[in-house]
């Protein structure tokens, strides 16, 4: 079921971008001779007005053919039917492309619009600070609007999100701020370690008798004469609960080394062990915590301004891959791997108001993403005929067919390279590599 949704929201995102171009067309006058809903071979036909509506099998993606928008060599048209693609006027045909694109970047603002009336949405005001945050150190209270970071703007929490992403932890951030009384200041996370004490192991998510699972060992614990073992369920440190969280960290960071009676379930048997905590250093988070809003105008200006966030942190992360600052295996996916996320979403156990959330979130994104992209300048996306109309008007005719057929072919090399990086990355993703 969960990859049956993934593959049924790829393909209405394919199909409102087709949808562009086929009303577009037909309301400039294009002569269209087919509208293809799915692909694959054609299960059901009908000619409605000169233009063939056809269902396909594969229940995925959608296509529509212009008259003559294969070039001059199209064989049966007479060659002065205005309703040929390149009959139509420049202005028209640019319109024409670009509704595609348009219409995924629509459908992911008033997917956002929809996710952010409904559930609320973030926005770059600090809620709190934690102790023990570069934050809190920092000065920043709550109210606080961070305005830039890094010299960047912060429209959104995606804004700062970018920065923090793109900013090692060992370097700072220089953020700019907007106080509650009017006054704007410049605040500096600056990273930051401390001396913290642990007891040295990794516990799994789900409690089990009223306490953590331990799930991995580390074998410096207890200076290097482990105690602990996986499978041992925590139940309290020095008495204090480990279900009374905070707590139960602070009891083992003030033991500072010293000897601590750590109580376990080991095979179901209740035990008692006295151990030292291990220290290292830990590098402090930043901790920045962002406010939330329900308000409805302000949400129609954050599902834009989340948008254009979108298109910036991608074009951001094109650029880490070939600079070397992110792995093209962390960043590329392709269908595979969207079906994949929506499926996980889908048959993962959560609340349905959850799953509804994460759908919306998911359909936006992409929706943004595939508009976005379809808008660079390679062949064979949108990006590049609407660069090719700009050609044109400038020489005042086409490229060569030959010329176009060349820069076809190159451009297509690589999305085929994208596409098949893309679908490598996702099978490794899936095969837990």
């Amino acid at each position: 079921m969960g990859i049956l949704i993934g593959i049924i929201l790829l393909s209405i995102l394919m199909i409102i971008h087709e949808l562009g171009h086929f009303l577009t067309g037909l309301k400039l006058g294009f002569r269209i001779l087919e509208f293809n809903l799915f692909m694959g071979p054609s299960i059901y036909s009908k000619v409605v007005n000169g233009i063939q509506y056809n269902i396909k099998l594969l229940p995925i993606g959608a296509s529509v053919r212009f008259a003559g928008e294969e070039g001059e060599d199209d064989p049966g048209y007479d060659p002065n039917d205005p309703g040929l693609f390149y009959n139509r006027p420049k202005w028209a045909r640019a319109i024409v492309i670009g509704t595609g694109p348009a219409v995924n970047l629509l459908a992911g603002v008033l997917a956002f619009l929809i996710m952010f009336s409904t559930f609320g949405y973030t926005i770059p005001v600090i809620q709190e600070t934690m102790r023990d945050t570069l934050a809190d150190q920092a000065g920043l209270v709550a109210g606080d609007r961070i305005l830039e970071a890094n010299g960047k703007p912060v429209r959104t929490t995606l804004d700062y999100t970018a920065v923090e992403m793109f900013t090692k932890v060992d370097q700072p951030i220089t953020l700019t701020i907007h106080a509650q009384d009017g006054s704007t200041r410049t605040v500096v996370l600056e990273p930051k370690t401390a001396e913290r004490f642990r007891l040295g192991v990794t516990v799994e998510p789900e409690l089990r008798d009223g306490g953590a699972i331990v799930a991995a060992v580390d074998p410096n614990s207890n200076n290097g004469q482990p105690l602990l073992r996986i499978g041992d369920v925590l139940l309290a440190a020095n008495g204090i609960d480990y279900l009374a969280t905070e707590g139960f960290r602070e009891t083992v960071q003030q033991s500072a080394g010293q000897p601590i009676t750590v109580d376990i379930l080991r095979e179901g048997q209740p035990q008692t062990v006295t151990m030292v905590a291990t220290r290292f250093e830990e590098v402090l988070p930043r901790g920045v915590w962002f406010a939330t809003d329900t308000a409805f105008l302000p949400a129609v200006n954050q599902s834009v301004q989340w948008s254009w966030s979108i298109v910036k942190v991608t074009l951001k992360s094109i650029g880490a891959i070939f600079t070397g600052q992110a792995k093209a295996e962390d960043t590329l996916s392709g269908p595979v791997g969207v079906v994949s996320m929506v499926s996980n979403v889908v048959e993962n156990e959560q609340p349905l108001r959850d799953k509804i959330y994460q759908l919306l979130w998911m359909f936006a994104l992409i929706s943004v993403s595939l508009g976005f992209m379809n808008l660079l300048p390679i062949p064979p996306l949108d990006g590049h005929h609407l660069i090719l109309i700009g050609v044109e008007a400038i020489r005042g005719k086409r490229l060569a067919p030959r010329t176009q057929t060349v820069i076809g072919v190159v451009g297509l090399a690589l999305i085929v390279f994208l596409g098949l990086a893309g679908l490598f990355f996702d099978v490794l993703r899936l095969m837990g590599g």
